[in-house]
């Protein structure tokens, strides 16, 4: 806990090429697919994201444990033994998860929360599926620190959004001290206090789960600022290693990710270079380290995920990254709509967004839809979104994602009565006008008060671009033109992004609040924006 309240293919030393770094390797690589030896990847389309394996996690032997959620299973690696059929271990039926985690050697999903898993053996007693196990609210300090990690939280309370909008934010409070619960290999639970002293400093005070004394300071400095840190682990030989993100308030290319890796005795000696590019599938945990000391990172694009081993170079004197970021082709722009932009107070937008997240409404027989529902053309998922799947006459939160749609927040109750459908993600198929929900661009044009559906694309044509993105305040957004939009709610105690985004994949199909990294979304694209209707 926090104190912020088809086909594998392994190579050990296989070089990789351009845009990965050069001495980076692939150690495993997945084609997309349900297969065997495939992992399940949905393909963009415009205005939805694509969506790929959501983690990478490693065991204390070393065996990696790769998050296939599109294809209900986790593929299980030992990488000692690169040419070995991979074990397939099929998730519990109906589990919609969002994260993997190896903790004290066993293994957690997050879905709304921690979910406990172990292995049970299947009635043939060869192959062996995950169960999830009772008591994962009980889960302990250290459990939800690793997850908390990667944005993996329960999101904060709604009255301090309200809240903070009066206030100045033109650049965030400072840093309040982040007490981290890291159980790691070397050195067993250790609590890492995280500060930063100015920007372009931070330090790591590391002392034992059992005792009072700090033993060892990791210091870090850098040429730009410094937004989370995190100590991911210590291996065998006493060398910690912590994610490090850099976002200068007005250079974004230089924005970067990092793992920087410390002797035994405190000193930096190894920097590992993230490889987040625009053309990125997002995973929420896309970097482990290995018992001994290895750098994985799962690199996921529309036709393959790989596993790299990251080689690493010389830290310098100061933090930097190796090479700028690649500025995104957002392709051809949307033109510019003429809609009436009326001004908006944030308190205003935020409000109604809030509106979309918490609306409590009976999914009626209508509503619902036939069971099991019509499938989606060239996806192998069924039209209704899955937090809806077996809901019929129940109460569920949230206004659901729907392809193309912007369905007015004070309509949906009343198409709902009428007898319409609710929800769509079959994102590869037309759009249709008799069903009720948003898309992501249809809810963040329906939260700033806009009567049109205005696109992705169509998003720059009224807004203004911010050059720092730390500038961003309550009802902001950050927007990748052709692709996804996020509305931007807060930074939270350690300097992640709060959102609040219709997906239909990161939110199982509905309007909800998402913690995010804010380098790495910027490194994939995402362009902090303010809408002109705005009130400052």
């Amino acid at each position: 806990m926090r104190s912020f309240g088809s086909h594998i293919l392994f190579a050990a030393a296989l070089a990789v090429a351009s845009p990965v770094f050069a001495k980076d390797t692939t150690i495993i690589e997945l084609r997309g697919g349900d297969g065997a030896r495939s992992v399940g990847i949905i393909s963009s389309n415009e205005e939805a994201e694509a969506s790929g394996p959501a983690a990478i996690t490693v065991g204390d032997d070393g065996t990696i444990y790769i998050l296939d959620q599109n294809n209900g299973r986790v593929l299980a690696v030992d990488a000692e033994r690169s040419q070995a059929e991979p074990e397939i271990l099929p998730l519990p039926e109906n589990a919609t998860p969002e994260d993997l985690a190896v903790v004290h050697n066993e293994l957690y999903l997050w879905s709304d929360g921690v979910v406990p898993l172990e292995r049970s053996t299947d009635a043939d007693g060869r192959s062996q599926t995950l169960r999830a196990v009772d008591g994962g609210g009980d889960a302990d300090d250290y459990t939800r620190s690793v997850f908390a990690s990667m944005g993996s939280v329960s999101p904060g309370p709604l009255n301090s959004i309200i809240d903070e909008i009066g206030r100045s934010t033109s650049r965030p409070e400072a840093r309040p001290p982040i007490i981290q619960y890291v159980p790691s290999r070397g050195l067993g639970d250790i609590v890492a206090e995280v500060s930063a002293a100015a920007n372009d400093k931070a330090e790591i005070l590391l002392r034992r789960s059992s005792s009072e004394e700090n033993f060892l300071s990791l210091q870090l400095a850098s040429e730009g600022r410094i937004g989370t840190v995190e100590l991911l682990d210590i291996d065998t030989t006493g060398r910690p290693y912590a994610l490090v993100e850099l976002v200068p308030a007005d250079r974004p290319e230089r924005t970067g990710m990092l793992v920087v890796r410390f002797t035994p005795n405190g000193a930096m000696d190894r920097v590992y270079d993230l490889p987040i590019e625009p053309g990125t599938v997002f995973s929420r945990r896309f970097v482990a380290i290995g018992p001994r000391g290895d750098v994985l990172y799962l690199r996921s694009q529309e036709s393959r995920a790989q596993v790299l081993r990251l080689d690493g170079r010389e830290p310098g004197r100061k933090l930097a990254v190796a090479r700028p970021t690649k500025q995104p082709n957002a392709g051809k722009p949307g033109k510019t709509p003429k809609v009436a932009i009326v001004p908006k107070s944030r308190s205003d937008v935020i409000e109604r967004a809030i509106g979309f997240e918490t609306l409590n409404w009976r999914v009626t027989p209508t509503a619902y839809g036939r069971d099991p529902g019509p499938g989606c053309v060239n996806m192998n998922r069924l039209r209704r979104p899955i937090y809806l799947i077996g809901k019929r006459g129940q109460t569920v939160k949230g206004v659901p994602y729907c392809w193309g749609c912007k369905t007015p927040l004070e309509n949906f109750i009343g198409g709902v009565e009428k007898g319409q459908t609710a929800g769509n993600v079959c994102t590869k198929s037309a759009p249709q006008s008799n069903i009720l929900g948003v898309d992501c661009s249809g809810f963040v044009s329906d939260a700033w008060g806009l009567k049109m559906h205005v696109t992705t694309r169509a998003i720059p044509g009224i807004t203004k671009r911010l050059s720092d993105p730390w500038s961003m305040r309550p009802g902001d957004a950050l927007n990748k033109p052709g692709s996804h939009v996020l509305l931007f709610m807060r930074f939270t105690a350690d300097k992640k992004v709060e959102v609040m985004e219709a997906s239909p994949n990161a939110c199982k199909g509905r309007v909800c609040r998402n913690t995010y990294s804010l380098g790495s979304l910027l490194m994939r694209g995402y362009q902090p924006v303010r809408f002109k209707g705005l009130d400052g």
